[in-house]
């Protein structure tokens, strides 16, 4: 490894733990009683957010109402469509600040016509969209179309909800929340 990517690895490093304390120093403002909890979590997901990008602003999560919300608009206890294609509560959603130069994200067209843009690390219908190919077929019998990647990401969200998904288009994205959580604890990133 070079030092400019060396720099660039401990940058975003700093940045994310910048951002739990962050977060962890809001949680005791509040008066709440999860700072301890937070900067748990904080650091649990610090070593494997380096790997996961989760979803780009602006991703539009699908709504009972059959309406879209954008994801950074969206809060814990907003009623979404859950994986299994049944309203859900949000119980958490998290953002990230990624790194537009480094983060890789692929769109994902299926048979719908819907596109899924998230990282390669994410998972589409319980497979990771990084071994998703053309003609593959994701839960729900959705089929991929076309696969693009890209760069230039700045901010990332995901979503932790009732049956640990949501929907994006129709299509069944499972939420990365606690996969990250676990990886962070045991160190161990599963299939």
């Amino acid at each position: 490894m070079n030092f400019p990517s060396l720099l660039l690895s401990v940058r975003k490093s700093l940045k994310i733990v910048c951002l739990s304390a962050a977060l962890g120093a809001s949680v005791c403002v509040t008066g709440c009683g999860l700072i301890g909890p937070t900067a748990q979590l904080g650091m649990a997901l610090l070593p494997t957010k380096l790997l996961f990008a989760c979803l780009p602003e602006g991703t539009q999560i699908d709504l009972p109402s059959g309406k879209t919300s954008v994801i950074e608009a969206l809060k814990a206890g907003d009623l979404i469509v859950g994986y299994d294609g049944n309203p859900v509560r949000i119980r958490q959603i998290s953002g990230y600040l990624e790194d537009p130069e480094k983060s890789d994200f692929l769109a994902v067209t299926f048979s719908n016509g819907s596109t899924v843009d998230l990282c390669t690390m994410h998972r589409i219908g319980g497979v990771r969209a990084k071994e998703l190919e053309i003609g593959s077929v994701v839960s729900g019998g959705h089929q991929v179309q076309a696969i693009r990647s890209y760069r230039g990401v700045i901010h990332s969200y995901d979503i932790l909800t009732e049956d640990g998904g949501y929907r994006i288009g129709g299509v069944p994205v499972n939420s990365m929340i606690e996969e990250m959580y676990e990886a962070g604890q045991t160190g161990k990133i599963s299939n």
